[in-house]
This record gives C-alpha cells, sequence and structure tokens, in this order.
C-alpha cells in the first residue's frame, strides 16, 4: 500500500510525513484514537483527515458526550 493512501478509505492523506515539511503536517496538530487507528489494517500510512472527522462525527453520534 501507498504512504500516500489512506488505509482505510484508499484517498490521498496528504500526509508530510518523511519529508522536509513532516514538522508542519497537519496530522502533527491531531490525535488519533486508538479504536480509529485499529481500524487500519495497514499501520504504515497515516489516517486521512476525513476519516478521523468522520470517527469523531460518528462517535459523537452513538456515544453523545454526558
Amino acid at each position: 500500500m501507498s504512504e500516500q493512501l489512506c488505509p482505510l478509505c484508499q484517498q490521498a492523506n496528504l500526509c508530510k510525513a518523511g519529508t522536509a515539511e513532516q514538522n508542519q503536517c497537519w496530522c502533527m496538530r491531531q490525535q488519533f484514537p486508538t479504536e480509529l487507528l485499529a481500524q487500519a489494517p495497514d499501520q504504515s500510512s497515516c489516517i486521512c483527515s476525513d476519516c478521523l472527522m468522520k470517527f469523531h462525527t460518528e462517535s459523537e453520534i452513538y456515544h453523545p458526550a454526558r
């Protein structure tokens, strides 16, 4: 699998890991829940922002804050 593709949706993850700009990547400012990371069949590529947002949205629908 390409490191440039999200392991969940197979779309471009737009991650800059492994480049000179890696410290400026969007993913460096995010926290990825363990439950979401466990869904990735390939741990060598980054999950995209759309899948991260979808996970948070679905989590709030099924587990609203109390």
